[in-house]
């Protein structure tokens, strides 16, 4: 029977699941990379223990500092659980809007939580570094969306695991666009690995755009430094019906209950594989479907 020191140490090694009934053409096989099987639920399990480690490393995080992020929730879920464990207090900022399921559960860690207004889709990144000028030498600020640590993280890890789970054998990498670590991780080590997979970022999109939790569109005021469009092979843009729809086929067809970024992931996915002979997609099933039962994908009443 395998054993583990601590939670922390189940985070990655996620499984690769070949879809059954997804695919619109019988010659091209989709793989779901399971993200949402890591302990928090979440891909953001990998950058939070990462960039945790990493700063402690360099001696910029230190016993008693306090950890400061910006997050639309994943981020923030899996700071808690790395920092209940390593026992850090935590701070962190997040738009109004968000699901009460990811408050709560980020209070449940103990974490404090400032909202801060849906008006502005980045005033949660604003609170964030106004708080950590304050004071810079008692907190430490994540800052996904510029920390190089994120794209490693997804290098090392998601990609480098996809990769053996395939044997290298993969045509195109589909993932949501966010802080754009996952899709730059996977760009920087399959060009390193010689691997020519298509790397193709989901945005919300259709009229009016979607809202899509986790995701980005590229025409939003603060773009993350992280992210360069160079990498990419093509975007596609994700209607807001169609993520909702595609995410409820994911439980009904797959049976796997993911979040609704998934659901806009696979639908991306979808319209590649009408339009490739053959070959292998993956794609990211980046959260659990649990943390969005207060919204319409759960709504069957």
């Amino acid at each position: 029977m395998t054993s583990h020191t601590d939670l922390l140490a189940l985070i990655g090694n996620t499984p690769l699941i070949r879809l059954q009934r997804s695919s619109p053409n019988p010659s091209v096989q989709i793989w779901a990379k399971l993200e949402l099987s890591n302990p928090s639920g979440s891909l953001k399990d990998r950058i939070a223990l990462y960039m945790i480690e990493e700063a402690e490393r360099r001696g910029e995080l230190r016993p008693g500092m306090t950890i400061i992020e910006a997050t639309s929730g994943n981020t923030g879920i899996a700071l808690g659980m790395v920092a209940a464990v390593k026992g850090y207090k935590l701070k962190l900022f997040m738009l109004e809007n968000k699901t009460i399921e990811r408050r709560k559960m980020l209070r449940y860690w103990g974490a404090d939580l400032v909202l801060t207004s849906q008006e502005d889709p980045d005033s949660h990144i604003w609170g964030a570094q106004a708080q950590i000028a304050e004071d810079p030498e008692s907190y430490f600020y994540i800052n996904q969306n510029e920390n190089p640590d994120n794209v490693t993280a997804h290098s090392l890890g998601t990609a480098g695991e996809t990769a053996r789970q395939l044997d290298g054998k993969i045509d195109a990498f589909v993932a949501g666009f966010g802080t754009g670590g996952t899709l730059m991780g996977a760009a920087q080590y399959f060009q390193d690995q010689g691997i020519g997979a298509r790397i193709v970022a989901v945005e919300p999109g259709g009229e009016p755009r979607a809202k899509i939790d986790g995701l980005k569109h590229s025409s939003e005021a603060y773009q993350p430094p992280i992210y360069d469009r160079q990498f990419l092979d093509s975007t596609i843009e994700v209607p807001e019906d169609a993520a909702y729809d595609t995410t409820l086929q994911i439980a009904r067809r797959e049976g796997v209950i993911a979040g609704l970024s998934s659901g806009a992931c696979l639908w991306a996915a979808q319209q590649m594989a009408t339009e490739m002979d053959s070959g292998n997609v993956v794609v990211l099933f980046g959260d659990r479907g649990e943390r969005y039962f207060s919204t319409r994908l759960f709504d069957f009443d």
